[in-house]
């Protein structure tokens, strides 16, 4: 099987990959104020206390979840470059 890795492409993709990240880091933190602010600790109400609790789910574990398995994608592509150069290299 041939395999070819464009190592500048690859890269400019791990660093859009990382952008992206901190992108809906900062939109989700938005997010988490605004919900904050719209339904108060004050008002309970069955609506209020279970959007609380479903956004408290989803923006404690399976955002920040999704995120890692993202930044992991980077991190593996990087590394996927830096193997295929060394390999070339090698041979």
């Amino acid at each position: 099987m041939n395999l070819t890795i464009t190592p500048g492409a690859a890269t400019d993709d791990a660093t859009q990959i990382d952008n992206i990240v901190t992108q809906m880091a900062d939109d989700m933190a938005k997010l988490d104020q605004t919900i904050k602010a719209t339904i108060p600790d004050g008002i309970q109400t069955t609506w209020s206390d279970t959007v609380k609790e479903n956004w408290s789910s989803y923006y404690g574990a399976d955002v920040p979840a999704a995120m890692e398995d993202m930044k992991l994608s980077a991190v593996n592509l990087r590394k996927a470059v830096d193997q295929a150069l060394q390999y070339d290299r090698e041979q």
